[in-house]
């Protein structure tokens, strides 16, 4: 099920980075940057930052109208119910690669919202470790969870202070708010990475 998720948004990028979509293009590109920092092409993390940028220009940023490109895809592509309202619903969070269970499935904490998570049982091999905390997409699709291609992952040290963190945030009920703190923390891994010397608790310090 994954790749039928995937192949429809290989089309979205492939139907909304050219022709008159391009300038829209540039501006989310360079709106995303602002907000979450630029990183040099040449930097191991480059790759991982850019899948992203495409599911946050496919799935958050809204055009001049307010409209969002999953949404008008949808509209223009009369997807069925079930597809799209899983593509409408993605669950942006901070995430902890908790283990993977004995029937060999990947166990996530949703640690934003507080759940347990299991990924779909043969989920395609993801870049992560036990332990490892991040922000990521999940999207729900059959009943089965999958991981998007765009995750960030954060400094195994300061996880304490993402947890207590999430845990404010999480009770202003906002998703305004919790948006707002996502692309903050992809923001301050770009600066922990452009100052590896300095101690990360040192930048991930919230007001």
């Amino acid at each position: 099920m994954l790749d039928i998720v995937h192949d429809h948004l290989d089309k979205v990028l492939s139907l909304y980075t050219k022709g008159a979509f391009f300038s829209d293009l540039k501006e989310a590109k360079d709106k995303y940057f602002s907000l979450t920092g630029k990183l040099d092409e040449d930097k191991e993390e480059f790759e991982s930052r850019m899948h992203c940028f495409n599911d946050w220009y496919i799935f958050q940023y809204r055009h001049e109208d307010g409209s969002k490109v999953i949404e008008d895809y949808i509209r223009t592509n009369a997807l069925d119910e079930e597809l799209s309202q899983a593509l409408l619903n993605v669950n942006h969070s901070l995430f902890e690669f908790s283990k993977i269970s004995f029937r060999k499935q990947v166990v996530l904490k949703d640690i934003l919202h507080d759940e347990k998570i299991t990924l779909v049982k043969n989920h395609p091999v993801i870049s992560l470790m036990e332990g490892d905390v991040f922000t990521g997409r999940l999207i729900k699709y059959k009943g089965e969870n999958y991981l998007l291609r765009g995750v960030c992952i954060l400094p195994q040290g300061v996880k304490s202070i993402l947890k207590k963190q999430s845990k404010k945030v999480r009770k202003l009920n906002s998703f305004q708010e919790e948006l707002g703190y996502l692309l903050q923390l992809e923001s301050l891994k770009t600066k922990a990475t452009h100052y590896s010397h300095i101690d990360p608790a040192k930048i991930f310090i919230f007001s």
